[in-house]
């Protein structure tokens, strides 16, 4: 049995991927700051609810009877439309990026990056204990 085909390993592993996806837009949101008409972007949250209910694996297409059945990750992080909230601060050339909350949503996405991380730290230290391989 494969630690990547656990359901809780693979939802942190998702986690992480969004997050590290979101941390990439915050940075274009940030280098763009000073263009003129930006407006900030951000990716549409995960629902943990429809994660759980859809699970976070497609499965890939058998061609022969002898292939074994496999999965692929998703990757399906889009950015959200509905994320260009309405403009209360804008500067004169159009720009919607404020800087104070660019940065408090990157400073948020590192904790839950540290704690996705961590929690999958754990669950492998718990597997390496349980296989008498101690944890590391």
């Amino acid at each position: 049995m494969s630690i990547t085909n656990l359901t809780l390993m693979n939802m942190a592993q998702h986690k992480l991927n969004w997050l590290s996806e979101r941390q990439s837009v915050l940075a274009q949101n940030i280098a763009n700051a000073d263009s003129p008409s930006y407006r900030s972007q951000d990716l549409k949250p995960i629902n943990f609810k429809q994660e759980v209910e859809q699970g976070i694996k497609l499965p890939v297409a058998m061609t022969e009877g002898n292939h074994i059945t496999g999965t692929t990750p998703r990757n399906d992080f889009r950015i959200d439309k509905a994320s260009y909230k309405e403009v209360y601060e804008a500067s004169p050339n159009g720009n919607s990026v404020v800087l104070e909350e660019q940065m408090i949503a990157v400073q948020d996405t590192k904790l839950q990056y540290d704690l996705a991380l961590n929690l999958y730290s754990k669950q492998v230290g718990m597997f390496r204990t349980a296989l008498g391989a101690g944890a590391r």
